[in-house]
């Protein structure tokens, strides 16, 4: 295949489905995706397009907001599918401009019932492993009634330690729910977008402490090598040696843990930090989860750019992907591979993509 066979693509999608509607044509794009749902998507359509005509009301009913993804592909990789939050149509300009957002966001806007549920209407987890739990919370999310489907895969169950209760009383949103098992678990959740038939998509959701997805290797001294603007730092600023975890409750009867140890090489850096509505053993695991990603200073790795090509593809630089980075002989980098991961990426309509980095698992 040559290099010019593999660019990007535009898609509208359903947002309940994922059914592929139509192609439409970007003349201008700002976009980020990323494990985090904090991605966005902005894209300009011309409306005075000779090739592409529209109809009177067509725009409208295509990029109709919260019904529709705008999904970005790379050859027939789906790189993200965000949600049409807005569009904004300039008749000097002719010009529609569209705004989105990652799915997830979406758990914003779910209670555990709908608006009119008995305030008794509970949501209950019972021994569930932190998948398990994800998957309780994305499950009353999407299957209240039809009216709330949307075309995210549950992650796999399972038993563990999670046992809680989210009436509808407390007016918990589904986000909160998320956020609260995360915490406690010390685990990612990810809506990964992949390609079932033609251009349908669906989300596959990931459950992880440290979510990865497929390796690639690189050497920093390789001739084709698609990686620019290395950088290395050590960053010490949120090191702890200690923590007091602020649970449920106020004032004097606000329920706190803690987590450290002795025999530190820094002076002391204790702090505190605030975990809303959990109590008990909950609490200190969020406390203790906290303690063990903040006891060490952080090598942090950034990696500016990643340029495509038929011989580097969307698929090595999408997010949560393994990267293993070789150095030797570096006056800073210490010799050896180094595990790293892509949190977050993004771009426009070139073949430059713009990467966030931090270090994987090992």
């Amino acid at each position: 295949m040559d290099d010019i066979e593999l660019d990007w693509v535009l898609t509208v999608n359903d947002a309940r489905t994922g059914t592929f509607i139509a192609y439409v044509d970007s003349s201008a794009s700002t976009w980020s995706t990323g494990i985090a749902p904090d991605g966005t998507s902005t894209e300009t359509i011309k409306t005075d397009d000779a090739e592409t005509p529209w109809g009177p009301g067509e725009l409208a009913a295509l990029f109709d907001p919260n019904d529709r993804l705008l999904v970005r592909w790379w050859g027939d990789v789906p790189v993200y599918a965000h949600k049409i939050e807005e569009f904004d149509y300039s008749r000097d300009e002719a010009t529609v401009k569209l705004t989105a957002c990652e799915l997830l966001r979406e758990a914003d806007w779910r209670l555990v019932g709908q608006a009119d549920a008995d305030k008794y209407v509970t949501l209950t987890i019972t021994n569930r492993s932190p998948s398990g739990a994800i998957r309780a919370a994305l499950e009353r999310m999407q299957f209240w009634s039809v009216d709330w489907k949307y075309p995210i895969d549950l992650p796999a169950d399972g038993a563990g330690d999670i046992t809680d209760k989210w009436p509808f009383w407390k007016k918990n949103r589904i986000s909160d729910i998320i956020k609260q098992i995360e915490d406690r678990a010390g685990v990612e959740t990810y809506l990964r977008p992949y390609r079932t038939t033609g251009r349908d998509i669906r989300f596959e959701t990931i459950v992880a402490k440290r979510i990865t997805v497929g390796a690639t290797y690189f050497d920093l001294d390789a001739e084709d090598l698609p990686l620019s603007g290395v950088h290395y730092k050590v960053d010490a600023k949120r090191q702890v040696t200690g923590i007091v975890g602020v649970g449920n409750g106020t004032g004097e009867d606000q329920e706190t843990r803690w987590a450290g140890r002795g025999n530190f090489h820094i002076p002391i850096r204790d702090v505190t930090e605030s975990f809303p509505d959990l109590t008990g053993d909950a609490l200190q695991k969020a406390v203790d989860n906290y303690y063990a990603v903040n006891i060490f200073p952080i090598t942090q790795w950034s990696i500016g750019e990643f340029i495509l090509s038929n011989g580097h593809t969307i698929t090595e630089a999408l997010p949560a992907r393994r990267w293993e980075v070789k150095s030797k002989g570096d006056p800073v980098i210490p010799d050896g591979i180094h595990a790293l991961r892509v949190i977050k990426i993004s771009g426009d309509n070139s073949r430059t993509v713009k990467t966030e980095v931090q270090g994987a698992a090992a």
